[in-house]
């Protein structure tokens, strides 16, 4: 949906405080082993990178009212046309959040969800960075913009993946 720039850069200044809080209700309620808490937070991010993969995939290119929208951003990618960050914090709380504390308990569940919060807001910056900056030829931020960029205008059914290529070459849409 076509957002402010405030609305739409919203998520750099929500997710981090999120995160933040996620972290310290992790640490709160008792001593928990460090390696069980980083486990869960890097199984969030690896499960991020993987949910943006199937998001991107299947959602944002075949549920009609989103595919309207997200083909609004590849026509201008550039605008401020994106998921509002109360929208996502609801969907990331009610369909992540809940369901991991419910079943791995507060520690572990809001490590999981910490590390899946920061898994998109690393999503958010790239696909920003991706749009807005310039990118060193050879750099790792030059090797995502091209394939993004084969995405919005080559072939749009491949190179779902905005953080990392790895689901594309796993799941056989890589365009390489």
């Amino acid at each position: 949906m076509q957002l402010t720039r405030a609305g739409y850069l919203a998520d750099f200044y929500v997710y981090p405080g999120f995160a933040l809080a996620l972290a310290a209700l992790a640490l709160a309620p008792a001593p928990r082993p460090w390696p069980a808490l980083a486990c869960a937070a890097g199984a969030g991010l690896v499960t991020w990178t993987l949910l943006e993969y199937v998001l991107h995939r299947w959602l944002f290119h075949r549920v009609s009212w989103i595919r309207e929208q997200h083909e609004a951003h590849h026509r201008d990618p550039q605008a401020f046309v994106g998921t509002p960050t109360w929208l996502s914090l609801l969907a990331i709380s009610a369909l992540v959040m809940l369901p991991s504390l419910l079943e791995w308990g507060v520690a572990i569940g809001s490590s999981f969800t910490a590390g899946l919060a920061l898994g998109y807001l690393w999503y958010a910056a790239v696909h920003y960075a991706v749009h807005h900056w310039r990118a060193t030829p050879g750099s790792a931020l030059f090797r995502l913009k091209r394939l993004h960029a084969m995405h919005h205008h080559r072939e749009a059914a491949a190179n779902f993946g905005v953080t990392t290529p790895f689901w594309d070459r796993v799941f056989r849409t890589s365009s390489r």
